[in-house]
C-alpha cells in the first residue's frame, strides 16, 4: 500500500503543487483593488455659508474587496467631512466617514493624500447707496436739470464681520459744474473693499450723468433734455432697469417759460407691471425685457404748453429681483425704485449642492 502510494510520488507532489496554487490563483482573481475618485458630500452650513468655487469635489480611495461589489458599489461611494471643521476661508481638513458602502467592502485612505482642501464665503449681503457730488454752478443762463447714477446702488457680499469696514454709503469725487453748458458723463472706479467682500456683479466702475441746459425763457417749438422716467406700481420685492433713464419732449409755449419751470412741471413714467411670486421665487409673467410705452404728464402751470412729442416714446424694461428677497427680506414698502434697504443684511438664496 505504501510502495503503491510512494510510487511515482514526484509527479503526484507536483500536482497536489500545480492544484494548490490553481486554487490560490481563483480566489485571488474574485479579489479587486483600485484607486479611485469618489464624490465629497458637502455639508449644509448656516449663518449664510456656502462653499465656494475652486474646492475639492473628489476626495481619492483605495477600495479592496470582491470583484463584483467593487465595480457595483464604487460609483456611489461618498467622502463626508464635518461642518464643524470649516470656517469662512481656505479650510483643508479630514474625511470623517465614508457613505454608500457595504459588508465586504474595505475603503482606505491614499498615504499623503488624506485631506481636501474646501473653500467656504459668506452669502450674507449689504446695499450700499451711491451718493454723487456735484460742486458749483453752471455758467449764466445755463442750469443743471437732472443727474442720474448709474448702478445707484452696489450690493457687497462677504463675511458679515468685515461690514462695518466699507459703511453703508459710497461717496463718490466731487464732480465740478464750473463752465458746463451741455450734458456730459463722468465715470469713477468702485472703491476697492477689504479681503472677504465682493461685489455681487462684479461692478467695475460707476456713471454719473449731469443733464445741463439753457435757462431759456424764449417762447415757441423746443426740445427738453433730460425728463426722468420713473415707475409706477413697482413690485416691492423687485427692481427695474430701464433701457433708457430719461427721456426727451418736444413742447411748443406760447408764453415764456423758464427751462427749469417746464422740467419740473413734466412728469415721465411707465406702469411696471410684473410681479414677484414668493411661492415660486419667480417673476411673473417671466423675467424677459419687456417694451413698455412711455407716459407723459404735465403740471397745471403748463396747462398753455403743448406738447408735440416724447424721444423715445418706448423703452425696455429689465425686471430682477430684489437682493434682499427670499431669505427674510421683506423689500422696499414705498414701491418706488426698487432699490435695496441700505441697512439691509440678509442671506441671499443660497445655490444648490454639487
Amino acid at each position: 500500500m505504501i510502495k503503491a502510494l510512494l510510487n511515482n510520488w514526484q509527479a503526484k507532489l507536483g500536482s497536489i503543487i500545480l492544484a494548490t496554487l490553481f486554487y490560490i490563483n481563483l480566489q485571488n482573481s474574485k479579489i479587486l483593488v483600485r484607486e479611485v475618485n469618489i464624490k465629497i458630500e458637502y455639508p449644509k452650513l448656516s449663518g449664510g455659508l456656502i462653499i465656494a468655487k475652486g474646492s475639492d469635489t473628489t476626495f481619492p480611495v483605495k477600495v479592496e474587496g470582491v470583484r463584483d461589489y467593487v465595480n457595483f458599489y464604487t460609483p456611489s461611494l461618498k467622502a463626508y467631512i464635518s461642518p464643524a471643521d470649516l470656517h469662512p476661508g481656505e479650510n483643508i481638513v479630514n474625511v470623517v466617514r465614508f457613505g454608500g458602502t457595504t459588508p465586504g467592502l474595505r475603503i482606505s485612505k491614499i498615504p499623503g493624500k488624506e485631506k481636501v482642501k474646501i473653500i467656504v464665503e459668506s452669502n450674507v449681503s449689504r446695499t450700499l447707496i451711491i451718493e454723487p457730488k456735484l460742486a458749483g454752478d453752471p455758467p449764466k443762463d445755463y442750469i443743471k436739470s437732472s443727474h442720474f447714477v448709474s448702478p445707484t446702488s452696489l450690493v457687497v457680499v462677504g463675511n458679515p464681520s468685515e461690514f462695518d469696514k466699507v459703511g453703508r454709503i459710497v461717496s463718490l469725487p466731487s464732480i465740478s459744474l464750473k463752465d458746463k453748458t451741455k450734458t456730459f458723463t463722468q465715470k469713477f472706479k468702485v472703491p476697492d473693499l477689504p479681503a472677504g467682500l465682493r461685489y455681487r456683479d462684479n461692478i467695475k466702475e460707476v456713471s454719473v450723468t449731469v443733464n445741463i441746459v439753457a435757462d431759456s425763457s424764449t417762447p415757441g417749438e423746443s426740445i427738453v433734455l433730460g425728463v426722468p422716467v420713473k415707475c409706477q406700481n413697482l413690485d416691492k420685492s423687485l427692481e427695474a432697469e430701464f433701457s433708457e433713464q430719461e427721456v426727451s419732449v418736444k413742447l411748443q409755449s406760447k408764453t415764456p417759460l423758464r427751462s427749469i419751470q417746464i422740467i419740473k412741471g413734466l412728469n415721465a413714467s411707465v406702469v411696471c407691471s410684473h410681479k414677484y411670486d414668493p411661492k415660486t421665487k419667480k417673476i411673473l409673467p417671466d423675467g424677459k425685457p419687456v417694451v413698455a410705452k412711455v407716459r407723459l404728464e404735465k403740471a397745471p402751470s403748463l396747462k398753455s404748453v403743448e406738447i408735440q412729442g416724447v424721444f423715445p416714446d418706448r423703452i425696455s424694461i429689465l425686471y430682477r429681483v430684489r437682493p434682499d428677497i427670499g431669505s427674510g427680506g421683506t423689500g422696499s414698502e414705498d414701491g418706488g425704485d426698487g432699490n435695496s434697504d441700505p441697512g439691509s443684511e440678509e442671506p441671499l438664496p443660497e445655490p444648490e449642492e454639487e
